[in-house]
């Protein structure tokens, strides 16, 4: 499963916006999906969190979104604003007792079956005017290669033009474009906001 890593995915920090509510509901629903085929619903469901683990999005509020303006809000932990996110959808979509995170790294590595992974990963930040890079040249083209790549196009990474696009985690997007799923599914994607936000499922 492949989810943003934003935090205006939480309700708490953005509650009129519609869009990021659409993601919200496309990400809980994919979870619930996953738990009901790899548990049937019996048994917390196993999960892998992956995401960026940079310093730049760590809090030493172990489990809180303090840092990030909801002090309210915590997901019982994480360290990580992407571990944080993955998280909170989890929480949201099967309760605090639905999931157990057996692992929480910064590279896909190996995708053991029985689990659910979760690769918290957004696309460009230079998407609009009001991006948190403001407007950046190839931006678009970036946003429209991430839906590809997560939609199951077969398609080779060039990180440094990522990178020149505005995508800040180019390395976990040059490791899913070598996964090569089964099956893949781009459930919701979203520029709104001038960044790329996407759910997609996938099965290897």
């Amino acid at each position: 499963m492949i989810m943003p890593a934003s935090p205006a995915l939480a309700e708490e920090l953005s509650p009129s916006d519609d869009a990021s509510r659409a993601l919200l509901r496309a990400a809980c629903e994919l979870v619930r999906d996953a738990a009901r085929v790899i548990t049937g619903g019996s048994v917390p469901l196993q999960v892998d969190i992956v995401g960026s683990q940079d310093a730049r999005w760590r809090t030493e509020l172990t489990g809180s979104l303090q840092a990030w303006g909801a002090p309210q809000v915590t997901v019982g932990g994480g360290n990580y604003l992407p571990e944080l996110m993955a998280r909170y959808v989890l929480t949201a979509a099967v309760g605090a007792e639905g999931f157990e995170v057996t692992d929480s790294r910064a590279d896909i590595e190996d995708i053991e079956e029985g689990r659910l992974t979760v690769v918290c990963v957004d696309g460009s930040a230079g998407l609009t005017d009001r991006a948190p890079l403001a407007l950046v040249d190839g931006a678009r083209d970036a946003h429209l290669w991430c839906e590809s790549v997560l939609s199951g196009a077969d398609s080779h990474c060039d990180e440094e033009k990522l990178h020149d696009a505005g995508v800040l985690e180019t390395s976990l997007w040059a490791q899913l474009a070598t996964v090569h799923p089964h099956y893949a599914e781009l459930r919701a994607a979203d520029s709104t906001l001038g960044v790329g936000r996407y759910v997609a499922g996938w099965q290897r």
